[in-house]
């Protein structure tokens, strides 16, 4: 189901202090695009013109080594936003960003974008704050996930996956994957195979059953008690 831009927009961090009438500034700048699945949004290096909001759908920005290895830096859903930094930077895109399903996007477009915020420097505040609180959560999240080894980022993950859908941590549960375990060895950053083993891991201390895409949390206490470590 594809939202409104104003309601959209309320879920995106960056915007998440503004008024309604601030909101309805910011969408009347938005342009609406489409998506298919697997599809280019823009290419590391390729020149900056605006910045985006997920309406619908998934996207995921990563990097490319030289030898082509992906690293993915983060997988996008509905509301959040992505590369704004560039377009404050007057440069390129200092990465790739592909979608992963048939998705829908708001682009922010630089030069509207920039004129909106001279124009109205009460929006531009509002949206320090905002952006405050979201790099102290990606700071913490960052940190968390840097100093774990795999097996406690992958717990650490499903803990935050919970928090974020609003679902108690509590045997039984069943959480369904946004992303294949491929992209999701990339983003807690590892390769598949030590993703994989670490699932049986868990699998064989009777934690997790994982089926598909579906890990279900047989034994909550032990299996967060390992973030304590």
């Amino acid at each position: 189901m594809t939202l409104p831009a104003t309601q959209v927009l309320r879920r995106t961090p960056l915007f998440m202090t503004l008024t309604e009438d601030d909101l309805r500034h910011v969408a009347a700048v938005a342009v609406p695009r489409k998506y298919g699945r697997k599809e280019t949004v823009f290419r590391e290096g390729d020149p900056a013109d605006g910045f985006f909001v997920v309406q619908t759908g998934k996207v995921k920005v990563f990097k490319l080594s030289e030898e082509g290895k992906e690293q993915v830096l983060h997988v996008l859903e509905q509301g959040q936003s992505f590369a704004e930094a560039a377009i404050f930077e007057g440069g390129a895109y200092p990465a790739h960003a592909e979608t992963l399903a048939d998705s829908e996007l708001l682009l922010l477009p630089k030069v509207a974008f920039i004129h909106l915020l001279e124009r109205n420097p009460r929006l531009a505040v509002r949206m320090l704050a905002s952006l405050s609180r979201w790099l102290r959560r990606m700071t913490d999240l960052v940190e968390n996930l840097s100093l774990r080894d795999v097996e406690s980022r992958l717990v650490f993950y499903l803990s935050e996956e919970l928090k974020s859908r609003g679902i108690p941590a509590r045997d039984g549960v069943v959480l369904d994957l946004p992303v294949s375990k491929n992209v999701l060895a990339s983003r807690l950053g590892t390769v598949p195979e030590t993703f994989s083993r670490t699932l049986k891991k868990l699998q064989g201390e009777g934690l997790i059953a994982v089926r598909g895409k579906q890990i279900r949390i047989l034994s909550a206490g032990p299996l967060f008690s390992l973030l304590s470590r």
